[in-house]
């Protein structure tokens, strides 16, 4: 089974992955769920956005989460030296920089917690964003985990959106997908295809609402 890394992504990604615009997002709560040590909510804040991040990494101080993400980061960039440039290298190491200041200078943003028991109120967020966790990872989190923490995610948002839909090894969607659109048949659900492919070829974004 391959481990959870924490590898960060940034605004552009987000906004290709979650099929996202600035208008749909103007005066609206945000959270990211299980978002690691991307730059997401560093860069939506310096726009004027309105974001909170979530995530269990969030209960250790900045300079743990910069010796454990700096290790993962080194180590990804180096499996995956011959796939890309070096811009790409750069840019996954701005990305974790951002973070790194952001979590810095305005830890309020950033709230310890995990799925499938998130601590906000009910309906708190108009939206919530999570990439990379759940479907990737199907080897290791169970179904019902999955069910769980989507029905998590929709009592604190109004809308949930989860990017991708494929299994960790990228060849085929999750098997988990298709009980999860049948769990939650009575909500509006749709896979959209996103603006966004991941260097592995992910594509499809989930949008439950």
């Amino acid at each position: 089974m391959k481990p959870i890394v924490f590898i960060g992504r940034g605004l552009s990604e987000y906004m290709g992955m979650f099929n996202l615009n600035p208008e749909e997002m103007e005066d609206k709560l945000i959270l990211d769920c299980a978002a690691g040590v991307s730059s997401f909510r560093s860069e939506m804040k310096r726009k004027g956005f309105d974001v909170v991040a979530v995530d269990p990494l969030y209960s250790k101080t900045a300079d743990e989460i910069e010796e454990i993400s700096c290790k993962h980061l080194e180590r990804y960039l180096e499996s995956h030296k011959r796939f890309f440039g070096d811009g790409f290298a750069d840019y996954r190491r701005i990305v974790h920089e951002m973070f790194i200041r952001d979590y810095r200078e305005d830890p309020d943003g950033y709230v310890a917690g995990e799925l499938p028991a998130l601590p906000f109120d009910d309906g708190e967020f108009d939206l919530v964003l999570s990439s990379n966790l759940l479907f990737l990872y199907e080897d290791r989190l169970s179904y019902m985990f999955h069910v769980e923490s989507i029905r998590e995610m929709l009592r604190v948002g109004g809308e949930v959106r989860i990017f991708p839909v494929n299994n960790v090894h990228k060849r085929r969607r999750s098997r988990y997908l298709s009980g999860v659109l049948d769990e939650f048949r009575l909500y509006n659900t749709e896979i959209q295809r996103a603006s966004y492919r991941s260097e592995t070829g992910c594509g499809e974004v989930m949008i439950i609402k």
